[in-house]
């Protein structure tokens, strides 16, 4: 019950008027629904009375009245019903679509410790499958069972205006049949609708894993073992829908016999009514029609009902990453002062059973200072890029950026971090590039792009900036799709620059122009950068070497014999 309310609170925080008018159309198309059949209960039986009752009576018979009450109402109903579709689903539709923004915000300010704890496919899931399933609340709980419980309250006010008998004998069968019923198929819903959900999730799941490791369930002989596993989840999805299916056909069983008892309840008061001439026989057929027209209000409730559980599954899964819209404001990219990186006495590993790959580390970095990181494949470089840029979290020690004018202490200084895999959008080069500086002028990324040695790249298309990437920045070389990562990197203006195998891929003379580049662009600011290669190795003042089994070995250049053979030892 509170992620129900958690969501229906959300739905009336951004769209109250959506909200009640939704109900209120609702209810007008289920009362003219009502109206209809009770006005022509009503006018049937009045005609046939005045035709048994002598020509003269059935030539003074008013037709027009409930003629003109039987249009308006089969009228009300037909275009209640029209804009109740439109009005709800638009509603739902546009909570729908902030609610994915919302959960999608919630996500981009996950710590990367908590990232990491979702499986491949999984907050994706929670996107669309998950948010998806939401609809359901308003359009197939609230809004039919609010219908249903508000006509009810009128057609047993108008019945007791008619017959007080009537009404509290059919109001009982009713009323006790719209509490009853809904709670026993919410009751069998959450449980049938959570485990059908928790079962689909696994089946998309192990589908995911069979396609993405098929080489590795092949060499490990366990493709067969996985096929079974989705087939097993299939067999369980399938059961749960019998289920529910069987318990679908129970509740409309229960709800025609409210409904027939109901109808008998009017029949018996009614009966009795018309013998002590306390109504016509016209009201009674009116009276009868009117509760056959309730009675069909029910049946959507139970349906909905059934499907709850699934729609409190997904709504615990997306609440917690619900999250307001961050203000879209332009990156302070102005310069705050110097920073100071303090890596102290750090211990990590990728797992609680792998062996360490820092042991006590510590690091210091100023602006104005560079650090490269050199040594073998699988020594740890990347390692402690990803601890420096906070993407892994170290089992002990303090890692500390901060900019070291105190004016500044409420600032973040902002870390640009280049990896060896490059992330390209599908979209312009202009796209990609406003991503470190929204508001950056078409001139200055330009400018940028010829920094980053680019400039043959705007020559390709006369769309120029505008021209589109594929996929992953398909359409541009793997160098020249670095480069341009490389290039927000120059828009961003980091404090801290974090750079991996830069000119990886290059040629000699391209990559000069990208070093001078870097020498001039990082002069006042503190960069920290894994290579193999001499030329990078030339914009470091320290050189951090890394081994396998050993500690790291910090030298600087004045060390001038370490440093000489550390550079040797380079490409």
């Amino acid at each position: 019950m509170k992620t129900l309310m958690s969501v229906l609170s959300l739905y009336w925080r951004h769209y109250p008027n959506w909200f009640l008018w939704g109900l209120l159309i609702g209810l007008m198309a289920a009362l003219a629904s009502i109206a209809l059949m009770a006005t022509a209960g009503w006018y049937l039986g009045a005609t046939a009375i005045s035709g048994l009752s002598g020509a003269s009576v059935a030539l003074a018979f008013n037709t027009l009245y409930p003629g003109f009450l039987i249009r308006t109402a089969a009228l009300a109903r037909t275009f209640g019903r029209y804009g109740e579709r439109v009005i709800t689903h638009d509603a739902t539709f546009r909570f729908i679509a902030r609610l994915r923004l919302y959960v999608f915000d919630g996500i981009s300010q996950l710590t990367f410790r908590r990232l990491r704890d979702f499986r491949s496919g999984e907050l994706l899931a929670r996107l669309t499958a998950d948010i998806d399933a939401l609809d359901g609340i308003y359009l197939k709980v609230v809004l039919p069972l609010a219908s249903a419980i508000l006509s009810t309250l009128v057609v047993l006010v108008a019945l007791h205006t008619i017959n007080g008998p009537m009404a509290l004998a059919v109001g009982g069968i009713l009323l006790l049949a719209l509490i009853l019923l809904p709670l026993q198929a919410g009751r069998v819903g959450v449980g049938l609708g959570r485990r059908l959900a928790f079962s689909s999730e696994a089946l998309r799941l192990r589908y995911i894993d069979l396609l993405r490791g098929q080489v590795e369930l092949i060499m490990a002989g366990r493709l067969t073992d996985q096929v079974d596993a989705i087939q097993r989840a299939a067999d369980r999805i399938h059961i749960l829908q019998d289920r529910l299916a069987k318990h679908d056909l129970v509740g409309r069983a229960l709800i025609s016999l409210a409904g027939g008892a109901a109808l008998v309840a009017v029949l018996l008061t009614g009966a009795y009514a018309y013998e002590q001439e306390a109504i016509s026989g016209s009201v009674l057929l009116m009276a009868v029609l009117a509760t056959l027209a309730l009675t069909e209000l029910m049946a959507p409730i139970r349906r909905g009902l059934l499907e709850i559980g699934k729609a409190i599954y997904a709504g615990q899964r997306i609440l917690p990453l619900v999250a307001d819209p961050l203000e879209d404001e332009s990156t302070d990219l102005s310069d705050h002062g110097p920073i100071l990186l303090e890596v102290s006495r750090v211990d990590f590993a990728y797992s609680d059973k792998a062996a360490l790959i820092f042991s006590d580390f510590s690091l210091s970095l100023r602006s104005g200072e560079a650090i490269g990181i050199v040594g073998a494949s699988g020594a740890g470089k990347s390692t402690l890029l990803g601890l420096v840029s906070g993407l892994l979290d170290p089992q002990c020690g303090r890692i500390r950026l901060d900019y070291e004018d105190g004016r500044a202490a409420h600032l973040q200084p902002r870390i640009g971090l280049l990896t060896q895999r490059t992330e390209l959008f599908r979209e312009s080069l202009a796209f990609n590039l406003r991503i470190a500086d929204a508001s950056g002028s078409d001139t200055l990324l330009r400018q940028t792009l010829q920094k980053a040695q680019l400039a043959k790249v705007l020559e390709r298309s006369n769309a120029g900036l505008e021209q589109t990437l594929g996929d992953d920045g398909l359409g541009l070389s793997g160098g020249e799709s670095r480069r341009l990562a490389l290039s927000r990197l120059l828009l961003f203006k980091p404090d801290l620059w974090l750079l991996d195998e830069t000119t990886e891929g290059l040629d000699s003379e391209t990559a000069a122009a990208i070093l001078s580049v870097l020498r001039s662009e990082t002069a006042n600011k503190a960069l920290l950068f894994v290579t193999h290669k001499q030329a990078e190795a030339e914009l470091a003042d320290r050189l951090l070497i890394m081994h396998e089994d050993q500690p790291p070995n910090l030298i600087s250049r004045a060390d001038s014999d370490q440093w000489q053979a550390a550079v040797n030892g380079l490409r």
